[in-house]
């Protein structure tokens, strides 16, 4: 029976940074094992929400307890996730934090797992592996605030799943050409030369990421 790896890719482009990480992810994933499937699923492509309080999870019997069951966009995909054998969470930096698209997401896949009687997590699978790709127009001076960051998604998704596998891609070229849009010389000159040298290791970071993955899965 086929293994199955979520990417959760709350990315808006399809092509740019992010796209590129997880591309070099499910590489790593498919490079090591063919048992495995890389379902890539991108948030922008539907339409929902976060968490909407209803609290359809937490009434006595309920058949709720593994899977949101609110309906809209995305209700197939959360359940067909919560029995997931490896997650993958991949998102642009905005403001400090991963986009409002994957924190919705992230709400609706683990609050059915959270017991409002002992505070026990009890997803539908236990020590699944899981990963978080970061990409952002964030350098190396500005780590401790993206550390924080970090630090407190990794929290709580570790409450469900293994403590995530941290892939970073910094100094990110937000455009192809800088020369079109209101970017400070500076800025568009240091992102220029980070890609230019660095990009390549950390695309490979996301490949050997896939790979680790993808032995943890067949293990």
């Amino acid at each position: 029976m086929m293994k199955k790896i979520f990417i959760i890719d709350g990315g808006p482009r399809k092509n740019m940074n992010t796209a590129q990480m997880v591309e070099s992810f499910t590489k790593g994933v498919q490079d090591t094992s063919s048992e495995i499937e890389v379902k890539h699923i991108r948030l922008y492509d539907y339409d929902f929400h976060g968490c909407y309080a209803c609290m359809a999870c937490k009434v006595k019997g309920t058949k709720f307890h593994d899977y949101c069951g609110r309906k809209d966009g995305i209700t197939d995909i959360l359940q067909e996730a919560a029995y997931a054998d490896g997650m993958v969470f991949a998102s642009p930096v905005y403001y400090g934090d991963v986009t409002a698209q994957t924190k919705c997401f992230i709400e609706r896949i683990t609050f059915p797992w959270l017991s409002y009687e002992n505070f026990s997590t009890n997803p539908p699978k236990k020590n699944i592996p899981s990963a978080i790709i970061y990409t952002m127009n964030a350098g190396e001076e500005n780590q401790d605030i993206i550390e924080n960051m970090c630090q407190h998604n990794e929290w709580l998704l570790g409450m469900f799943y293994e403590k995530p596998d941290r892939i970073l891609a910094k100094s990110t070229k937000q455009v192809k050409d800088y020369s079109r849009f209101e970017f400070s010389e500076a800025m568009a000159q240091s992102h220029d030369q980070w890609h230019e040298e660095h990009f390549a290791e950390e695309l490979q970071s996301a490949y050997d990421a896939g790979k680790r993955m993808a032995e943890k899965v067949m293990d």
